[in-house]
């Protein structure tokens, strides 16, 4: 889905999520929510990284890719 058809859910509580690959192969996946009115996320990669909730603001990929993903 692209980003303004889930930030109607986001705005009401639900996680977001997408997958990117880097530019060294690596996949990234992103979980995206608001946490006490401040947009948040975190992110794991197939390396096993990850980083827990931290602020978050959309970059321009964010706004023109088409993979967003609500969780359940």
């Amino acid at each position: 889905m692209k980003l303004e058809q889930v930030l109607p859910m986001l705005r009401d509580g639900k996680c977001i999520t997408r997958q990117r690959k880097t530019k060294d192969d690596i996949t990234m996946i992103y979980f995206i929510r608001i946490i006490d009115e401040r947009l948040k996320f975190m992110f794991f990669t197939s390396t096993g990284e990850s980083i827990p909730w931290a602020y978050y603001t959309f970059q321009t990929e964010d706004i023109m890719v088409d993979n967003w993903e609500i969780l359940a």
